[in-house]
């Protein structure tokens, strides 16, 4: 699922979840450029989750919703999606975030692999995230099931839904252990390199 093209995200239903779309621009333009699609949010969030090394607990990482608003009014689109992952259990939660990319400068160590580096998948992967024009930012797991993520001027709002014993929740002593149950609403404000409560 994918929010419109530039204002008002919403979700729409999946077969699995939240469910999004996503092709790229060059990184060097991504600032100059007109906001990016988005086909072109979703490529640039698949790249930059090509980047968390998956294992046999937790794999297959994912955008199942995006989004493209300028949150903070300069001018520049940011890029704002969901992710989720493949987790079969273990002594943390499972990725459930909304995160926010924004455009890559000239550069950018976020776009830019070790030179000492001789894998070709890393190489492959930093092309990847140069070529979308975006790299992460910022992040917040969400500890339950959304149902919507909507963008109101600089705020994220993600409603959501909390189960006891949800996987999306923090673990302790090999418990995942959520807040209350019930229906909750978050807002979230994005200032460069954080993701915080709003409310």
């Amino acid at each position: 699922m994918h929010g419109p093209a530039f204002f008002h995200p919403v979700l729409l239903p999946s077969a699995l979840a939240l469910c999004a779309l996503v092709g790229g621009g060059p990184a060097s333009a991504a600032s100059q450029a007109s906001p990016p699609s988005l086909v072109q949010a979703f490529h640039a969030a698949e790249a930059s989750l090509r980047r968390i090394p998956g294992d046999d607990i937790e794999s297959d990482f994912r955008p199942v919703w995006t989004a493209v608003a300028d949150l903070d009014g300069d001018g520049r689109a940011e890029v704002i999606y969901l992710y989720t992952s493949t987790y079969t259990g273990g002594s943390f939660a499972q990725s459930n975030v909304v995160a926010v990319m924004t455009a890559l400068s000239r550069n950018d160590p976020r776009g830019q692999e070790n030179p000492k580096s001789l894998s070709p998948v890393e190489a492959e992967d930093f092309a990847a995230i140069r070529a979308s024009g975006y790299g992460d930012d910022a992040g917040e797991q969400i500890p339950g099931a959304v149902h919507s993520i909507r963008i109101e001027g600089d705020h994220i709002i993600v409603a959501f839904k909390v189960a006891a014993g949800a996987r999306t929740c923090d673990v302790v002593d090999y418990k995942h252990v959520c807040p209350p149950d019930g229906d909750y609403v978050w807002t979230l404000r994005w200032s460069p390199g954080k993701l915080t409560r709003a409310d």
